[in-house]
């Protein structure tokens, strides 16, 4: 018998106060802590511009969803814009599905 672990793994990368969280596994219930507790953090240090890559995300549920909501909420408060970049194709059928998908701001994909 195997302890269960959290699967996400949170990657962020800087330049001056933007940020780029990439994120690879699965958010989920088990997980999710772990981003909301990466953007608070990053709120706190003063950042400007959020971009989350869920690229490299295998697999989300409606926990990792809200979990993408508070993070832009807190965002919000904190004065920083928080912006969807890749999304992998499980994560942007959640998306559409839910109808999330045109809610949150994308980022502009650079040629």
């Amino acid at each position: 018998m195997t302890d269960a672990q959290p699967t996400l793994q949170i990657r962020t990368e800087r330049e001056e106060d933007d940020y780029t969280v990439a994120l690879s596994g699965e958010l989920d219930l088990a997980s999710a802590g772990q981003l909301d507790t990466a953007i608070a953090e990053l709120c706190a240090d003063g950042a400007k511009e959020i971009v989350l890559d869920l690229g490299g995300l295998e697999f989300m549920d409606s926990t990792g969803l809200r979990s993408v909501l508070v993070g832009e909420e807190l965002c919000k408060v904190n004065g920083c814009e928080m912006l969807i970049g890749r999304t992998s194709r499980q994560v942007a059928r959640l998306f559409d599905v839910s109808g999330l998908g045109e809610r949150l701001p994308r980022r502009a994909e650079t040629p």
